[in-house]
């Protein structure tokens, strides 16, 4: 074969490649015109009505249509701070509590998780009758932001139901675990006539920070109307034990007044 007759059969083949290839252009176009596009929707953001919960009881804060019935605080013009105790009652730790109370003629709110009111009676009813008051912490500490209404609702019927049984009064007063609040866990708690009490002093004692760092917490924070949140149970309370006298005279010479919860309710009216 000549080199001639060699070109023309390799441009007679490129011309038949080409026609193929606009013929194959030509089908996807038309197909790719013919066919629907896909559109990618964005999930939609879900604006969550429950606190930012933050584990060990360090302040959450309540979406603004929960936190309106949700009392963080008294009066700010009155000499006024109430002490409050979670996770309790304990066995070895509840009634030097008390008694440290009691020699000091102070009274505080005891937020009792409903299994240990359930396991330690003897601790609630001494609670109650020498003047403190006790609040529903649920029934084991549970998050109520991520439980079912039947859930929230057992949680709550049941501490209250304890907590009467031991002490003799319902209790009228809630604080969620964690400080977890949401519209649903308020409906529920409004439903039981349960006021949800959170606080605005975190001594942090959970963590074991140190004696002279529990009292610190409170004395250099402490204003009109406070509430103090500490612990006599969930773990080895004998720090906020040993601090507790320290922060009871401290606030007195300060000129505050230490009340009860309810009292400190009645004085913002």
């Amino acid at each position: 074969m000549d080199l001639g007759t060699l070109m023309k059969k390799i441009f007679l083949l490129l011309g038949i490649l080409v026609a193929c290839l606009a013929t194959w252009g030509s089908v996807i176009v038309a197909y790719a015109s013919n066919t629907p596009a896909v559109v990618l929707t964005p999930t939609p953001t879900v604006q969550s009505t429950a606190t930012v919960k933050i584990i060990d009881d360090k302040l959450a804060t309540p979406a603004p249509e929960v936190a309106q019935s949700v009392i963080f605080q008294g009066s700010s013009t009155k000499p006024e701070i109430a002490l409050t105790f979670d996770d309790g009652p304990n066995p070895v730790f509840t009634g030097p509590i008390l008694d440290i109370l009691g020699s000091n003629h102070v009274h505080a709110t005891f937020f009792c998780v409903g299994e240990n009111a359930r396991d330690y009676p003897e601790m609630v009813a001494r609670e109650n009758r020498e003047g403190n008051i006790v609040g529903n912490h649920t029934w084991d500490h549970a998050d109520l932001t991520q439980a079912s209404d039947t859930m929230i609702q057992n949680e709550l019927v049941d501490t209250n139901k304890v907590i009467q049984s031991d002490s003799g009064v319902a209790p009228v007063l809630f604080r969620p675990p964690y400080g977890a609040i949401n519209t649903a866990v308020k409906a529920q708690a409004q439903q039981l006539h349960l006021t949800p009490v959170l606080w605005n002093i975190d001594t942090q004692d959970w963590s074991r920070p140190g004696t002279d760092a529990i009292v610190h917490a409170v004395l250099d924070n402490a204003g009109n109307g406070d509430i103090v949140l500490m612990h006599d149970g969930g773990g080895d309370r004998s720090q906020t034990v040993a601090a507790l006298p320290q922060i009871i005279a401290g606030l007195q010479q300060r000129g505050f007044t230490l009340v009860t919860v309810p009292q400190l309710i009645n004085d913002m009216q």
